[in-house]
């Protein structure tokens, strides 16, 4: 979206720049299935294992914090210098101070959200409830979800699958946290629930279809959703209930290709890249929307690099010489950071003794 131009504006819209556009205009249906994929490896894995063990409210905690702070922190503080250095030396473009002329999804003005209540505020998780996101990282707004699902779950959970008046406590805090929250917030943890559904699906006798099936539902949902809400056909903003429920119906459909290719033989395509690609996509998905701008302030300005430009050889050289540029950071900051989330949760987790306890019992 900052090398190039919405698709409306583009001149000459051939079979491979509809398909370019199609294909890097999926963030919005990207971050509905993450939901999913982290109802399933978060909320159904722990579920599985307190049923059969008992709740490990410790553990959990410790994973949950170490997971989220281990890169949280360092991407907050480097994404404001950052945007700092870039607004201080690198803004001829008034990419960080005039955003809106560009309609990127931050403030207009990034510096507003450079505070020191913003930055803590996006360390407590309240993006988007109480604050904005922290500078130009404005896809921390899903990392909110993330964590205040976590939360809901995990007393809910261990309320479900403890024992002993304890529970009753952690019953009572999952539902007031759940109530005190926005409503659009909660509603979306409809679609991380999901997650749950799918394993319970997977681990249970009912029929499951084949993956021809179920990856062809999954095709059919993506390209409606991707298709149903673009810049060309959506002038504001819509209806709740039209908005939740294409992003529900996409999760279910994402749950039936997941359930269906469980029946595959043979591994997955690729499968060896996306298991390196997620060893730091969490880091890649911090990290990145800082730098980009940056570079991209800093093309403009110092090598007449332009921005949001027709999709011509240049501009799609352009792009992809830049996504590889931030790769490479986000993997290099991931071996800072992600690379020891095992170190920092067992230190979290030591902390937590004396707060927490290892299991609930009577």
């Amino acid at each position: 979206h900052l090398v190039l131009l919405d698709f409306k504006d583009v001149e000459q819209k051939t079979l491979f720049v509809k398909g370019l556009y199609f294909f890097t205009g999926l963030g919005h249906e990207a971050v509905v299935i993450f939901f999913v994929i982290s109802g399933f490896l978060v909320g159904a894995l722990t579920l599985s294992k307190w049923q059969s063990s008992g709740p490990s409210p410790r553990a959990y905690a410790a994973a949950r914090l170490g997971r989220i702070y281990a890169v949280l922190i360092p991407a907050l503080l480097v994404g404001l210098c950052l945007d700092w250095i870039g607004r201080q030396w690198f803004n001829s473009s008034e990419l960080y101070t005039n955003a809106a002329r560009y309609h990127i999804s931050v403030h207009p003005d990034i510096s507003s959200d450079m505070t020191v209540r913003t930055f803590f505020g996006n360390l407590f998780m309240m993006q988007n409830i109480l604050v904005g996101t922290m500078g130009s990282n404005a896809p921390l707004w899903s990392l909110a979800n993330e964590w205040w699902y976590y939360c809901i779950f995990g007393f809910l959970a261990a309320a479900l699958t403890g024992t002993g008046r304890r529970r009753y406590v952690y019953a009572f805090i999952g539902f007031s946290i759940a109530l005190a929250l926005p409503a659009k917030l909660m509603l979306w943890g409809l679609i991380w629930l999901l997650g749950i559904l799918a394993h319970r699906w997977l681990n249970s006798r009912v029929w499951m279809p084949r993956p021809t099936l179920g990856v062809g539902i999954f095709l059919i949902a993506i390209v409606a959703s991707r298709l149903s809400h673009s810049s060309e056909n959506v002038g504001g903003e819509e209806p709740l209930r039209i908005e939740f429920g294409r992003d529900f119906m996409l999760g279910v459909a994402y749950v039936i290709a997941l359930v269906s290719t469980s029946r595959m033989t043979g591994a997955l395509v690729m499968s060896k890249l996306n298991l390196w690609l997620a060893d730091f996509s969490y880091s890649t998905y911090l990290f990145h929307f800082p730098v980009l701008l940056f570079l991209v302030a800093v093309g403009y300005q110092f090598f007449g690099f332009g921005f949001q430009i027709q999709p011509e050889s240049s501009g799609v050289i352009y792009m992809i010489v830049l996504t590889v540029a931030v790769y490479l950071y986000c993997y290099a900051f991931s071996r800072l950071t992600e690379n020891h989330t095992n170190f920092v949760r067992k230190k979290i987790s030591i902390l937590l003794a004396c707060v927490l306890p290892t299991r609930i019992g009577n």
